[in-house]
């Protein structure tokens, strides 16, 4: 069936955070818990007013900090921390001091990280047949507890790929 093409992971990044969704036992999209995912790993999250950002625990040693800004919504705290754990797993030392170039690499790597985390492919099963592809970003975001913009994203990214594949008709 063209939708276990589609759904597998295609990239070293996808195929670390769907191994990672998968140990928590993640195969809904209800079941995804970013919290339960940053406490393995070590990691408390803690929401206060002011910018979304991470750091090394003050009283705890190997523990790290990720501050949430706490006027966020719902979705966008999930977005944050997920974006934030990204930085925990995939990078060491502190961005202030690198190039550019590698700031964006980085912001990049982290935003897909996020993604992957939120809204995997692996789940878009129980999106076929049940809306449009017009109605598919809304659906994406009530399902996934996104924001409507990450659906998007990672519904046009889906499509791009069926596209490639040659499954655009089935969509």
């Amino acid at each position: 069936m063209y939708t276990k093409e589609l759904c597998t992971s295609q990239t070293w990044l996808e195929e670390m955070v769907y191994n990672l969704l998968r140990y928590h036992g993640y195969e809904q999209p209800e079941d995804i818990d970013v919290l339960e995912i940053c406490r393995t790993f070590n990691i408390e999250v803690w929401f206060s007013e002011g910018r979304s950002r991470s750091f090394p625990h003050p009283r705890k040693a190997g523990w790290f900090v990720i501050q949430i800004d706490s006027t966020l919504c719902e979705e966008e705290q999930r977005e944050k921390i997920a974006h934030e754990l990204g930085h925990l797993i995939l990078h060491c030392g502190a961005q202030p001091g690198l190039p550019e170039l590698m700031i964006c690499m980085q912001e990049s790597q982290t935003n897909h990280f996020a993604e992957h985390l939120l809204v995997p492919f692996y789940m878009f099963d129980r999106l076929f047949y049940r809306v449009n592809r017009y109605e598919a970003p809304r659906y994406i975001a009530r399902l996934f507890r996104v924001t409507e913009k990450i659906a998007r994203q990672r519904f046009d990214r889906f499509l791009s790929r069926a596209f490639q594949r040659g499954f655009e008709h089935y969509i």
